[in-house]
C-alpha cells in the first residue's frame, strides 16, 4: 500500500514538474509578453519601484526625453499622491515574436488621492487612442522581458530635462 501511495506521489510530482517546465519555457512569446504587461500594470498600481526598475529596460527612452531612471523618478513624483490606484485596460492587442513584442491597450486610471492625482486621472482618461508598449527580451530566459518604449500619440508633456 505504501508503494502505491509513494508511486502516486512521484507521478504527481513529475506531472507538476512537466507543467512548470512548460509554463516557464513552453509558452509562446505572446503569452510571455502578456504576462510581462500584467506585471508592469500591477507594479504601477502598487507603485513598486523595484519591480518597475526590473521591468523597464536599461536603454529605455521615449519622446519626452525620459530614460529608465527619469521615468521612474517622474512616476514616483506624479503617482505618489494616489492613495489607491487601479489601471483598467481595454481593447488590448498583443503581438510578439521571439525577442520583440508590442502591446497596445486603452488605459483608464481609477483611484483616490491628493495633489496631482485627480488632474492626472482626468488627463489620461480623456485619451481616445491606445497606449503602445514596446517590449524586448535581451536575455535567454522567458521572464527577461523589459519595456523599452512607452508611447501615446495624444500625450503631450514637456520634454524631461
Amino acid at each position: 500500500m505504501k508503494k502505491i501511495i509513494l508511486r502516486g506521489l512521484l507521478v504527481l510530482v513529475l506531472i507538476e514538474g512537466l507543467w512548470l517546465a512548460w509554463w516557464v519555457f513552453g509558452r509562446s512569446p505572446e503569452a510571455q509578453v502578456r504576462a510581462a504587461q500584467a506585471n508592469l500594470i500591477e507594479a504601477v498600481e502598487k507603485r513598486d519601484w523595484k519591480t518597475l526598475e526590473r521591468l523597464i529596460a536599461p536603454n529605455y527612452t521615449d519622446a519626452y526625453g525620459h530614460n529608465r531612471d527619469t521615468a521612474i523618478q517622474d512616476g514616483r513624483k506624479y503617482l505618489s499622491g494616489f492613495f489607491t490606484l487601479t489601471l483598467k485596460t481595454d481593447k488590448t492587442t498583443v503581438r510578439a515574436a521571439q525577442k520583440q513584442g508590442l502591446v497596445t491597450t486603452m488605459l483608464r486610471l481609477e483611484g483616490n488621492g491628493v495633489g496631482y492625482s485627480q488632474m492626472i486621472s482626468g488627463y489620461v482618461n480623456q485619451f481616445t487612442e491606445p497606449w503602445a508598449f514596446h517590449w524586448s527580451n535581451p536575455g535567454r530566459w522567458p521572464w527577461n522581458w523589459q519595456v523599452s518604449l512607452i508611447h501615446h500619440d495624444q500625450l503631450v508633456i514637456p520634454p524631461h530635462e
